[in-house]
């Protein structure tokens, strides 16, 4: 008997081509087709949810956005209300100074105060003489005064708007 070496791998068993077998069970056309079938039912079915997930995403981007604009609108808006008393405050120093040098002064700080409100959009409400409008003005006082019925005749406190949206309605006296 010869002796085996140790230190050779173990010997694999050879198997005769013959004895290679192939799967019992065939796949049959029929099956293939089912199988295609149901592979491209769910490539549908998946581009459809993958198609509402994106159109989902793009409408809460664009509310998101709109969301965004609408804070900084209103962020704006209460910055520029907070404002308004200073800016009533110098237009009555301006009425009751009479040294035109000082009421100079203090009128071109009103300039000031109108060129920044003018580049976010503030407006007056031009009301003295105008048709008295519920969505412009408040109505503190009541006049009689028949020719002027129904008009502003004199302005309390003045109003502003903000890209077209009353921040302030304008309080006045309006004739009967």
């Amino acid at each position: 008997m010869a002796k085996k070496n140790s230190n050779l791998p173990p010997e694999e068993p050879v198997i005769a081509e013959e004895e290679v077998k192939a799967p019992e069970t065939e796949v049959t056309d029929v099956e293939n087709i089912d199988i295609v079938a149901i592979a491209q039912a769910k490539v549908e079915e998946y581009k459809g949810l993958l198609q509402r997930e994106r159109a989902e995403f793009d409408n809460f981007r664009k509310r998101n956005a709109e969301a965004v604009k609408v804070a900084r609108a209103d962020g704006g808006s209460e910055v520029v209300i907070s404002m308004l008393p200073i800016l009533d405050t110098v237009q009555i120093a301006i009425n009751m100074i009479s040294d035109e040098a000082s009421k100079s002064g203090v009128q071109l700080i009103e300039k000031k105060f109108m060129d920044v409100f003018s580049k976010y959009g503030v407006k007056e409400i031009e009301a003295l003489g105008k048709d008295f409008d519920p969505n412009l003005h408040n109505a503190v006082m009541q006049v009689e005064d028949a020719d002027n019925a129904g008009k502003v005749v004199e302005v309390l406190q003045k109003g502003y708007t903000r890209d077209g949206k009353v921040i302030r309605y304008s309080m006045v006296k309006v004739a009967n």
